[in-house]
């Protein structure tokens, strides 16, 4: 194996491994994306639950003033 056969090989390897690179590039992000949300523990999310107004904020209502 001499020094052309060397260079063929990584020319070779050069062209195939951008060309696959170029057409998983958009394929890869959203692999990635959807195993993250899959597999690790959601961190910045706040729990679920029922959001209530304070008292003060609300108005009386017509029927609350005619009595």
């Amino acid at each position: 194996m001499n020094l052309i056969d060397i260079v063929q090989l990584v020319l070779l390897s050069a062209v195939v491994f951008f060309t696959l690179g170029y057409l998983a590039h958009r394929v890869i992000p959203h692999w990635l994306q959807y195993w993250k949300n899959r597999l690790l523990s959601p961190r910045y999310l706040k729990p679920a639950s029922v959001w209530m107004r304070s008292s003060s904020s609300t108005k009386p209502t017509s029927a609350e003033t005619k009595k």
